[in-house]
């Protein structure tokens, strides 16, 4: 990374793409990310594309991701600083080799929760069923070590989802979690794992390294703003769940 650039943390999904339902139709489409097959699944605006090209010819730009490495693997665009992947879960290094001291800290974090995470997961896919919703979920892991909780409806009723989410609380089943939900995306994450996590660590290593410089945010997420508030600034898409949160505090 080169001291005299910025250090930008992006978030990816619905910040430098999206899927195609979620673009006008008829507009310009920039493959993004592949599926599990290989198939086209995210893309990119001209005007998102033209946002990356700038970051990347101006600054040491890290993606921030709820991804999983395998699926982080499956997007098609040129980063080089490394990463971070499952919601803070792993970090990656330039080389695409995840981060061994990271890994055991995370390992030592999320101990107490390997066994609970597919029961959780079990227990809201049930609760989901009961209620009458069409869901699917998993845990998401890496290196053998399970991260978080990851739900979606099969029709992307987001409505169905905070029923499930409600039903869930009411049970106490998430004490010691937190919740990750924008759109069709229910995540409950353990306490010691998120983004800002990361985050914070990869930026206590970069001020050793290249001393204070400017650092930027990007997110769409309310939880986004985990990480973005450790940067120096932040910006957010238009249409955001985080625009939408700050355009309803401020009112009309």
């Amino acid at each position: 990374m080169a001291a005299d650039r910025p250090l930008v943390f992006v978030d990816l999904d619905d910040t430098l793409f999206q899927t195609a339902r979620k673009m006008p139709a008829g507009s310009p489409q920039i493959l993004a990310t592949l599926d599990a097959l290989g198939q086209p699944n995210g893309f990119m605006s001209p005007v998102q594309q033209d946002l990356l090209d700038w970051l990347l010819a101006s600054a040491d730009v890290v993606p921030v991701t709820a991804r999983s490495v395998e699926a982080y693997r499956r997007v098609r665009l040129p980063f080089s600083q490394g990463a971070i992947c499952s919601h803070g879960g792993v970090m990656l290094d330039a080389d695409g080799a995840s981060d061994q001291c990271w890994q055991r800290r995370m390992s030592d974090a999320l101990a107490d929760v390997q066994t609970r995470l597919p029961i959780l997961s079990e227990a809201t896919l049930g609760i989901g069923e009961a209620l009458g919703h069409s869901l699917r979920g998993w845990v998401v892991e890496d290196d053998g070590l399970r991260h978080y909780v990851v739900t979606k409806h099969n029709a992307r009723d987001d409505a169905a989802l905070a029923s499930v989410l409600q039903q869930v609380q009411a049970q106490g089943l998430l004490e010691g979690m937190h919740v990750h939900s924008n759109g069709n995306n229910l995540a409950f994450l353990p306490d010691g794992l998120a983004k800002r996590l990361a985050v914070a660590e990869w930026l206590r290593r970069d001020a050793i390294q290249h001393g204070e410089r400017p650092v930027l945010g990007f997110g769409d997420s309310i939880s986004d703003l985990g990480f973005m508030s450790l940067c120096h600034l932040w910006a957010t898409p238009a249409r955001s769940q985080l625009a939408d949160a700050v355009e309803g505090l401020l009112g009309d």
